[in-house]
């Protein structure tokens, strides 16, 4: 008898947390390892900037792959489980070809392969967060985000420090084929834990052609994506400008912390100790931040720790400023980055959590989508500003600049509501899906 973890309260929390370590393990190696072999190779910060800039666009750009899943359910292979599975087995393929590449010889090779990587990455974070949205419920969500993304933050643990670690010993394609393994066992638990309930929904007899059941389903889908972003409340739209703000200080998150820990003088096995630190403190910050949510409130902890991961950004600036990057005490400035990681992982995790509210189930894959790509175009223009002004200006002043920056997000926190239901749909839209 086969066993759906999603069946159970515990058994979605601990399902998605693991569903969601898929996705941090090659973010994790493109964002941490790849930057800092990257760096250590003398790439300059404004170079590397771009290049997780450029992971982001297909990020940026998922939605257009969001209604694809919404309409073509797949049902006969599993419905969402065949996308979750087969970008998976994408990604590792994706993965083993990048190992085959010289990134310093062949950097625009590499940076296409990493692209496409992003993109199987991009399509199965769509089909995962479409499952969750239609299987959390409501007094999961909080608790929920905070097991996805702590999940996501071991995940970069592991393919960001971990794989920095093995490839100190044994090189960079050791660190690929490590990365690709750990894919593979996840591969193995969605083949057998995971089995999406509407994939059992029997598709209505057609009394039209396939075309015109395609258009009149994308009639249907289009009035209800309308319905979830115009027609529930003011909530939805100003959820889309609040995803499109910086998320927090997030500086210290991305691509300026590695090349940050390569400028401070650390070596690889430093560097991969500090980034399993960052990640798994995240994780911890993630899981607490979902719990406090759930307690106390979505927009008042998303507002409250958005406040706090100023204060170590700001420190940071200001001992950069005053006495320079490398003569800062080694013990000041691994609290300062793991503090951060740990206000930002609150942050973070309890954020999403409000686009959930405002999701309209019906096209979860979509609107959802709509603001997680909001918020991954923020993190895109957020690492190409900041590379830009790091290199011409200093940390200082990017960090200082990144600190700022947060009052326009806290300013749009009053006005996130849930969404409001102020009709019924005019069908259900599981009944026009397109069967395959």
């Amino acid at each position: 008898m086969r066993t759906n973890m999603l069946h159970s309260r515990k058994g979605r929390l601990s399902a998605f947390g693991i569903l969601y370590i898929s996705e941090g393990i090659p973010y994790g190696f493109t964002t941490t390892a790849m930057v800092a072999f990257m760096r250590i190779e003398g790439l300059s910060i404004e170079q590397i900037g771009g290049f997780v800039a450029a992971l982001f666009i297909p990020w940026s750009f998922k939605w257009l792959l969001a209604p694809i899943i919404d309409i073509v359910k797949l049902r006969r292979f599993g419905g969402r489980k065949a996308w979750i599975s087969g970008c998976t087995l994408m990604m590792i393929i994706t993965l083993g070809i990048t190992a085959t590449v010289d990134f310093v010889e062949n950097f625009r090779l590499l940076l296409w392969m990493i692209v496409l990587n992003n993109l199987f990455c991009a399509t199965q974070d769509v089909a995962i967060d479409s499952l969750a949205v239609s299987t959390l419920k409501k007094d999961e969500r909080a608790s929920g985000n905070g097991f996805m993304f702590g999940g996501q933050y071991f995940g970069i643990a592991l393919g960001g420090g971990g794989a920095i670690f093995v490839s100190s010993l044994w090189g960079i394609n050791a660190s690929l084929f490590f990365v690709s393994s750990l894919l593979f066992l996840n591969l193995l638990f969605i083949l057998f834990f995971i089995f999406d309930e509407d994939a059992k929904v029997v598709d209505s007899p057609r009394k039209v052609g396939q075309f015109a059941h395609f258009v009149g389903t994308l009639g249907g889908f289009i009035r209800e994506v309308y319905t979830g972003f115009v027609e529930s409340g003011s909530g939805p739209r100003f959820g889309l400008l609040f995803a499109f703000l910086p998320i927090a200080a997030m500086a210290l998150a991305y691509a300026l912390l590695g090349t940050m820990q390569v400028d401070y003088g650390l070596n690889e096995t430093q560097i991969s100790q500090l980034s399993l630190g960052v990640a798994l403190t995240s994780a911890v910050g993630c899981i607490v931040g979902g719990i406090l949510g759930s307690r106390f409130g979505v927009k008042r902890i998303t507002a409250i720790f958005y406040i706090a991961t100023v204060i170590p950004t700001i420190i940071l600036a200001w001992q950069i400023s005053s006495v320079g990057l490398t003569n800062i005490p080694a013990a000041l400035f691994g609290t300062l980055i793991l503090s951060h990681a740990l206000l930002f992982g609150m942050a973070f995790a309890v954020r999403i959590a409000i686009f959930m509210g405002m999701t309209n189930p019906a096209v979860a894959a979509t609107q959802f989508t709509a603001y997680m790509a909001f918020s991954n175009v923020a993190i895109s223009m957020g690492n190409y500003w900041q590379g830009m002004v790091a290199e011409r200006m200093g940390y200082a002043v990017a960090l200082y600049v990144d600190a700022a920056l947060v009052v326009l997000a806290l300013s749009v926190i009053p006005f996130l509501q849930d969404r409001v239901e102020k009709r019924a749909a005019p069908e259900r839209l599981a009944e026009q899906s397109v069967p395959l």
